[in-house]
């Protein structure tokens, strides 16, 4: 194993943290553990993780984060549609993170 960062050892222990909350916390919700936790170092050389889940953990995510903080704003696009930006919203600039590099 190379020598590691201590930036790099940061988001290791991240995401390992990460991944063990978010296992318990589906474990408590009844739903079979289907998530991936990814360390990296941000371009600011920040740690930072990146979350893979399928459908049913995001649902459950969903579900949660809705019982805690109530609806809000209009409902998401239909999947596989275009995001509409609200009328005199400034047009996206590039990723804050700079990892996904869209085209705006």
């Amino acid at each position: 194993m190379p020598n590691l960062s201590d930036k790099d050892r940061q988001a290791l222990r991240l995401a390992a943290d990460l991944q063990k909350a978010i296992d318990q916390w589906l474990g408590r919700r009844g739903v079979q553990p289907s998530c991936a936790v990814s360390p990296f170092v941000d371009t600011a050389g920040e740690p930072a993780v990146i979350i893979k889940m399928n459908a049913q953990v995001a649902d459950a995510m969903i579900d949660s984060l809705q019982q805690l903080n109530g609806p809000s704003g209009p409902p998401p696009p239909p999947l596989g549609g275009p995001a509409q930006a609200p009328p005199g919203a400034p047009p996206p600039g590039p990723s804050p993170s700079g990892y996904f590099p869209f085209k705006t």
